[in-house]
């Protein structure tokens, strides 16, 4: 029996594959990841508009986004948390926005007109959505960074795996290269959610997302805070989704790069291409350290990556892709020592107590703070994170903020130079880190992403989860609340969401 799908997004148009029948992917394998489905339906054919074809259509984009990845990354196992299953929430309830929180994968839907918005009816939405809880299961870490950056890349590696999912298709990859042989023009893979943002386009007319993120694009790196707040369709502003297609910029060249060094140009070899490209930008994301200037880090990761995996076949290729856009990577000088520290070298997962005490001194030594330490090994080379967390007042940001506190990772490696400590790349600066901190709560301001009243519980499961997107008030499209944390009021991550409605 078969069942109707869209395989990119219901807007993606004429160049596009139409929606086909086609049999449904297989359940996923006991030992890996997998999904809670909800008021679900018999297999067989349905229109687009119908719970039934929701109910698939969302189902199969979920599936294959994790296939893309495990493409490029081997099985995945476990979500965040060590879970086996989320819940998959197909139709949570009006809204033009999707989100994953950690709890669920929601999807929603909104009349604007005379036409009804399904999120969940598009590939390129739930493969977003997926990327989150993917990067969410190996870098956890990232939940909680209070660095804009940090936020972009989260979106755009959601953006990223929406394309992997889409190369991973056959249909697709032949009417990509009818519509741009070289990959280097406008075409429907590198444009994500083409009907979410029809739909904001028609209830917020001049909303910068009323137009459709694309990865083919000529945006140059800046400073997030020296952007504006606020723009038209589709321009570059300091707002994470917008910004964030300064890394699939990236992404989208690097996969170009790799095609055009194939010594074929085929269906083929796309997809060696773009699985080759996206176990670049896992592998990198993995190993890649927190700064704020993150974009940077993840693309020197991704050329280590390389040199580990490839005996740098391709750092030309990676190189160009992010030169492209203004980041210039210098990888190696990430495993660099620059700074000579008390005590002995480092061995796995802990320094000396000369070396503690040296390395707090060069961090600020600030009251308060914690010092937490990791075994690392950065494709080859043994060092040891050491991340100092402390806390960011952010009360002269608002008066709503007063009494609130944002936390900051400054974060060091420690490796070994002539048997004694040292560091690898650089220390961070506190007023610098602290700036980086207050920039991006000024971006959650101004866009209204922080959630000022607090959600009321809600139980475990598909039932529970569907209850808790209700209470949660999602069409505030908050990404962020505060929560009291050991008697401190603390800025905190809720979820990473699709859109924003309401930053005019």
């Amino acid at each position: 029996m078969t069942i109707n799908f869209i395989p990119n997004d219901p807007r993606a148009g004429a160049t596009a594959p139409a929606m086909r029948p086609q049999p449904r992917r297989a359940t996923r394998p006991a030992g890996r990841s997998g999904f809670i489905y909800s008021n679900t339906s018999l297999e067989g054919v349905a229109l687009p508009g119908t719970p039934k074809f929701l109910f698939w259509q969302a189902r199969e984009a979920a599936i294959a986004a994790v296939q893309a990845w495990e493409a490029s990354a081997g099985p995945h196992k476990l979500w965040q948390g060590s879970r086996k299953k989320l819940p998959l929430l197909q139709d949570a309830g009006e809204d033009l926005n999707a989100f994953y929180d950690r709890d669920t994968f929601s999807f929603f839907h909104q009349t604007v007109g005379n036409t009804t918005f399904f999120s969940g009816a598009s590939t390129d939405v739930v493969a977003h959505e997926v990327g989150h809880g993917l990067l969410d299961s190996v870098r956890p870490d990232f939940f909680d960074v209070n660095f804009l950056e940090v936020g972009a890349f989260h979106e755009a590696f959601g953006d990223c795996m929406a394309m992997l999912t889409a190369i991973s298709d056959l249909e697709t990859r032949q009417k990509l290269l009818a519509t741009a042989p070289d990959l280097r023009r406008r075409n429907f893979v590198e444009s994500t959610a083409e009907d979410l943002s029809r739909g904001i386009g028609l209830a917020f007319p001049g909303h910068n997302a009323s137009e459709p993120r694309h990865a083919f694009n000529g945006f140059k790196f800046q400073i997030p805070s020296t952007l504006p707040s606020n723009g038209g369709p589709g321009a570059l502003i300091n707002e994470v989704h917008s910004f964030g297609m300064v890394f699939t910029g990236c992404f989208w060249d690097l996969i170009a790069n790799l095609f055009a060094a194939q010594a074929q140009h085929t269906e083929a070899t796309l997809l060696t291409a773009a699985r080759l490209a996206g176990e670049l930008l896992i592998a990198g994301a993995k190993a890649a350290v927190v700064t704020p200037r993150f974009m940077q880090s993840v693309g020197r990761a991704m050329t280590l990556a390389d040199g580990s995996l490839h005996a740098g076949a391709n750092r030309v290729a990676i190189r160009d892709a992010f030169g492209r856009h203004n980041i210039l990577l210098g990888s190696n000088t990430m495993l660099a020592p620059s700074m000579a520290l008390a005590g002995a070298a480092p061995k796995k997962a802990s320094i000396d107590a000369a070396t503690r005490k040296d390395l707090l001194l060069r961090m600020g030594a600030v009251r308060g703070a914690t010092l937490s330490l990791s075994a690392g090994d950065l494709f080859g080379t043994k060092v040891v994170n050491a991340v100092q967390t402390r806390t960011v007042d952010l009360g002269k940001l608002s008066a709503q903020l007063k009494g609130v506190v944002a936390m900051a990772q400054d974060p060091v490696m420690v490796g070994a130079s002539g048997g004694r400590a040292a560091v690898m790349g650089a220390v961070p600066h506190n007023a610098d880190t602290d700036r980086e901190v207050q920039a991006f709560v000024e971006s959650l301001l101004v866009h209204r992403r922080i959630a000022f009243e607090k959600p009321a519980k809600a139980g475990r499961g598909a039932k529970g989860a569907r209850a808790a997107v209700a209470q949660s008030g999602h069409l505030s499209h908050a990404t962020h609340a505060i929560k009291t944390v050991g008697g401190k009021k603390v800025l905190q991550r809720t979820r990473f969401q699709c859109m924003c409605r309401v930053c005019l």
